[in-house]
């Protein structure tokens, strides 16, 4: 059975939250907990119900796989997929040939 890494989700979690500016209070009240508990759960220190868990990524319009077991072989595409979502449409050619050229320097 795979451990979950609980400061690496918080980290995640706080990361989204920050980028979609929105504060611990305003995900505390939007999903009916206290703000203590969402910084105890960014913070690692407490385990939250999967209930939580899922309306954290909700409301952060997160994967759950990918909150929780950050990019890995198996989110891979929906990882891809997130990152796009936050591209305006007109910019995602762009993106799709900067992968492209990024993964060629690889090879």
């Amino acid at each position: 059975m795979k451990d979950i890494d609980y400061k690496a989700m918080g980290k995640r979690i706080q990361e989204k939250r920050k980028k979609k500016n929105i504060t611990q209070e305003r995900l505390s009240e939007i999903i009916d907990v206290s703000p203590s508990y969402i910084s105890e759960i960014e913070r690692g220190s407490s385990i939250c119900s999967l209930a939580v868990l899922v309306n954290i990524a909700e409301i952060l319009e997160m994967n759950l796989d990918n909150l929780i077991n950050g990019i890995n072989e198996n989110n891979i595409d929906t990882s891809f997929s997130e990152i796009l979502k936050e591209i305006p449409e007109k910019r995602h050619k762009l993106y799709i040939d900067v992968c492209k050229n990024v993964a060629k320097s690889f090879k």
